[in-house]
């Protein structure tokens, strides 16, 4: 990891995350969609995407990724996407919206990630680097920098939609995103 700080962004195999759940406590509620999106330069290179089973889906769960027990009764289990999470993740830096904050503890309770994975998320970037510009939430910030996404609140779209978003931070910011060193400390952790 310590060679890779050095990397600048263009450089560095990223995996863009996103989860949709059946509440926001990684403790007591379940996965029933993960997407991950392999890319570099700017460029999706590969998409992994998977509902989940649970057990059973809140209706305020439903409403707001559009989820139900009908699309998961034949989904495979958390056992069985975490395999091949992990294998389609390996080695790579995770990105996510509120991915430290959201996504990693389920990750972690749920497929064995680290809770030491290095991290870039993009909502404490935007913060960072949007001061005093209105909302974070991921379709506020691709809203007003122009990066179009066909659904928010649909684990594929959101990854897909992260990464570019990341991508148009690191050219907007040339001059404060040199290095994946940079990325990290101003939006993760390393």
């Amino acid at each position: 990891m310590n060679k890779m700080l050095d990397l600048h962004p263009r450089e560095v195999e990223f995996v863009v995350i996103d989860l949709e759940t059946t509440g926001f406590s990684s403790q007591h509620c379940q996965i029933v969609e993960v997407a991950a999106v392999r890319f570099r330069a700017g460029r999706i290179r590969k998409k992994f995407h998977s509902l989940v089973y649970a057990d059973f889906i809140p209706y305020y769960a439903t409403r707001v990724h559009g989820i139900d027990a009908d699309m998961l009764a034949d989904a495979p289990s958390l056992s069985s996407v975490g395999e091949q999470f992990l294998e389609f993740t390996l080695g790579s830096v995770f990105v996510g919206h509120n991915i430290l904050r959201f996504d990693l503890p389920f990750l972690c309770n749920g497929f064995g990630v680290s809770p030491h994975t290095p991290c870039v998320d993009t909502l404490l970037l935007c913060r960072r680097l949007f001061k005093n510009s209105g909302s974070n939430k991921l379709s506020a910030v691709c809203d007003r920098l122009g990066i179009k996404s066909q659904r928010f609140h649909r684990a594929l779209d959101d990854a897909t939609v992260t990464a570019r978003l990341l991508w148009k931070l690191i050219q907007l910011h040339p001059d404060r995103l040199t290095s994946l060193e940079s990325l990290l400390s101003n939006s993760g952790r390393i």
